[in-house]
């Protein structure tokens, strides 16, 4: 019985050393833990031009959504956006939808978590002022930074978009502007 107890105690304690090294070791630094998507959620304000008319301030609310795809290596990244906007410039109100396609470019050692990043992309306009609706084709870039903020990061950015014409929406714009919101990890 003695030899019996006595392995046992022998393999528990073999069995229980790689976790206690392991434990002992000094904590890594915060990574992106495997994640594989960011969801974000903006808040954005432009200054908006269109061609031979006065310009004005477009306020993106109440939704500006992202779902971006963090890539395993590399400093880019794909992201999907969508937008609501309510646009005054010109005397006439258009609401608009806004989906398109974003790439960033990491400009920093902390990836796509935190630090400096370079974007553009390509999306629609879909337009409805009241008396018509309309398609436009809109192309913009711009610079932005991620401050970690817990497990999320805040996430600021500062752009330029030009917006093509359409005779139910309205002129060519061009606008700039900026964005702020939250970036969460899955």
């Amino acid at each position: 019985m003695r030899k019996l107890l006595s392995g046992m105690v022998l393999a528990a304690l073999t069995l229980s050393l790689p976790a206690a090294t392991h434990a002992q070791r000094r904590a890594a630094a915060p990574s992106m833990g495997g994640a594989k998507h960011e969801f974000g959620i903006d808040v954005g304000v432009s200054y908006v031009k269109p061609q031979n008319i006065s310009g004005g301030i477009v306020i993106q609310t109440p939704v500006d959504v992202r779902f971006g795809f963090v890539p395993s290596r590399g400093n880019m990244m794909w992201e999907g956006r969508f937008i609501a906007a309510i646009n005054t410039v010109g005397g006439t109100t258009r609401y608009e939808l806004n989906p398109g396609v974003n790439v960033l470019f990491s400009n920093s050692p902390g990836g796509h978590r935190r630090g400096m990043f370079f974007g553009g992309g390509a999306g629609l306009v879909l337009a409805d002022g009241g008396a018509g609706s309309g398609t436009a084709v809109q192309l913009h870039a711009g610079v932005g930074w991620r401050k970690p903020y817990g497990s999320a990061a805040w996430r600021y950015e500062l752009g330029f978009q030009w917006q093509s014409d359409n005779a139910n929406i309205g002129p060519s714009t061009i606008a700039i502007g900026g964005r702020i919101g939250i970036s969460l990890w899955h």
